[in-house]
């Protein structure tokens, strides 16, 4: 493991996001560490605490805690357990506490988004990066296809038994939100050790604070052209998640169209009316489960299910450039990034 070095007040970004802490407790002092290849992408670490000592053990707390999860959780890993219950026969399985937490809440947000969310978009994003190989859109064959799939039941849970048995054979991931999932528990794991006051994990743009540390974090612009262009919003947050998705940097290339990787389980084509959303929740999970919904969902929609989830708001960034938020989001917005906001109903807009 590499040595933590000492700072106060470091910045660091991913895919769209930095973050730069100001302390809150009068010996709190912040240690920051980053890795790669962590979940996938890079991991940046941020610690406040009262000596190297416990920021060091907080940090391998959560790092130890990050491996477990992905371990069992990994669509990636074929040895993950999630990855051999996904090709054991179709039968009751006892699984561990995670994969059925996970795989409940997945069905809870199917639920809540009326199928805007769902395990199995697997199976149309398979179909449209095969099209995609051969510079063609999908067929309407193809896409029934898989359209037919995903309207199927996946798996019956046991909450009394604690198994899970596989019900169809479509492919199922659970990124939308098991990245938000793990950092919650890494970040949880870390508190608890004696002399550790908070601690920000930065993974992949998604960023989890918890304890008494406040951190700022800028929102990058999905139109802008350059990486050092200006953000698009600042933000002030303490024990808050800050989860960002759009398609502005991920998808397929095809006939010179591009396609956003973020597709919707309803009608097995890429999301498109929005090219960003990012959200600020207590919870973790529903950071994660609501950056990528906001994605699917029209923007009256979008705003109808965040009104669901308490403490929860949100900013969207439209194809035609239009900057929609919450009621709330202006609370955290710093000053002087702020933009003027003409009422649009209950939200602002912004062109």
């Amino acid at each position: 493991m590499k040595k933590l070095f000492f700072v106060i007040g470091i910045s660091f970004g991913l895919l769209g996001l930095t973050g730069a802490g100001f302390p809150t407790e009068k010996n709190e002092h912040l240690f920051v560490d980053n890795y790669e290849n962590v979940l996938g992408t890079s991991l940046d670490i941020k610690i406040a605490a009262a000596d190297d000592q416990q920021a060091q053990k907080a940090e391998t707390t959560a790092l130890g805690e990050i491996e477990r999860l992905n371990k069992i959780l990994s669509g990636y890993d074929r040895n993950s357990e999630f990855s051999r219950w996904m090709n054991s026969p179709k039968a009751p399985l006892k699984v561990s506490p995670e994969l059925f937490e996970v795989l409940s809440l997945f069905e809870d947000w199917r639920s809540k988004s009326g199928g805007a969310l769902d395990a199995s978009a697997e199976t149309i994003n398979r179909v449209w990066r095969n099209a995609a190989k051969q510079n063609r859109v999908p067929s309407s064959t193809e896409i029934s296809t898989a359209l037919s799939l995903v309207r199927e039941r996946h798996y019956i849970l046991d909450a009394q038994n604690y198994t899970a048995m596989r019900t169809s054979d479509a492919p199922l991931m659970l990124n939308s939100f098991t990245k938000s999932y793990i950092m919650n528990k890494a970040a949880n794991s870390s508190l608890s050790i004696a002399g550790v006051t908070g601690i920000v994990l930065n993974i992949g743009g998604d960023i989890v604070v918890r304890g008494s540390h406040t951190e700022k974090i800028e929102v990058s612009n999905p139109k802008a052209d350059a990486e050092n262009d200006p953000p698009i919003s600042a933000l002030q947050v303490q024990n808050k998640t800050v989860a960002t998705s759009g398609n502005y940097r991920r998808g397929e290339l095809i006939g010179g169209k591009w396609y956003s990787h973020i597709v919707d389980p309803r009608t097995g084509k890429p999301a498109g009316n929005v090219i960003s959303a990012t959200v600020i929740t207590d919870n973790p999970v529903d950071a994660g489960a609501l950056a990528t919904t906001l994605n699917v969902l029209t923007p009256d929609e979008g705003k109808q299910l965040v009104a669901t989830v308490p403490g929860a708001e949100f900013m969207l960034i439209t194809a035609d450039g239009k900057r929609i938020e919450s009621n709330g989001w202006k609370k955290f917005e710093i000053a002087e990034v702020n933009h003027p906001a003409e009422p649009l109903g209950d939200t602002s807009a912004i062109l």
